[in-house]
């Protein structure tokens, strides 16, 4: 059995309390849409602006703001510039 490093294990238990929130799912769903959306041939960047608008669309059922600050994050780890 090979040996974790504490930085990979705070990683990992991050990300399963990220996949037990129901707002981080919605906000993943929201940022995966965008990310669909995206083409090879365009800058890979997006508004703030235009994450609230898609969270607004969705009819996500919590808070604006902290669904759209879960889906910037989550874009911005996958490598997209977000515009504040």
């Amino acid at each position: 059995m090979g040996h974790c490093s504490d930085e990979e294990v705070a990683r990992a238990v991050t990300l399963h309390y990220r996949t037990l929130s129901p707002k981080y799912r919605a906000a993943e769903k929201v940022a995966q849409t965008i990310l669909d959306e995206f083409r090879r041939d365009r800058p890979m960047e997006v508004k703030y602006t235009d994450i609230m608008h898609r969270v607004r669309a969705m009819k996500i059922p919590y808070s604006g703001p902290d669904v759209a600050d879960l889906a910037a994050q989550y874009l911005h780890e996958k490598g997209i510039k977000v515009w504040r």
